[in-house]
Parts: C-alpha cells; structure tokens; sequence
C-alpha cells in the first residue's frame, strides 16, 4: 500500500503483512505518527488515519504535577 503524508506530502511505502489493526507507522520524512485499522473488522478495506495527540497547557499539567499537596488516608 502506497501512503501520501497528510504534512509533508511525502510518499511512502506500508507493507500490511507485517501490521495488524492498530499498530502505529511514520511518515519517514516527517514522522508523523498514523493508526492502521480495518473497516468495520474488514482487513480487505484497510485504512491509515493520522494519529491524535493531545496536549495540555500548562495550567492543567501544573494539577497533575502538584507534588505539594498531602493527603489524608482515613
């Protein structure tokens, strides 16, 4: 399967018999990350979707990271 990198534009070659569903791949120019699934449980109808990544401002990094705070254990 030939792939177009959705970023850079870049062609690249996806060899599915080495990938299952889900399995991560990168854009070799970019790396950009992309998911591999299956139409409805169907490998014949395999498809790459670009990756999501979220991210959290600072704010809300700052919670998680509060090593400040003690907590009772009653």
């Amino acid at each position: 399967m030939r792939k177009t990198c959705k970023d850079c534009k870049a062609r690249f070659e996806v060899d599915l018999d080495e990938l299952d569903e889900g399995d991560y791949i990168n854009c070799p120019e970019c790396n950009l990350e992309y998911t591999l699934i299956a139409d409805e449980g169907d490998l014949a109808k395999i498809t790459l979707i670009e990756s999501k990544k979220f991210e959290m401002d600072d704010e809300e990094e700052d919670l998680l990271l509060d090593d400040g705070e003690d907590y009772d254990s009653d």
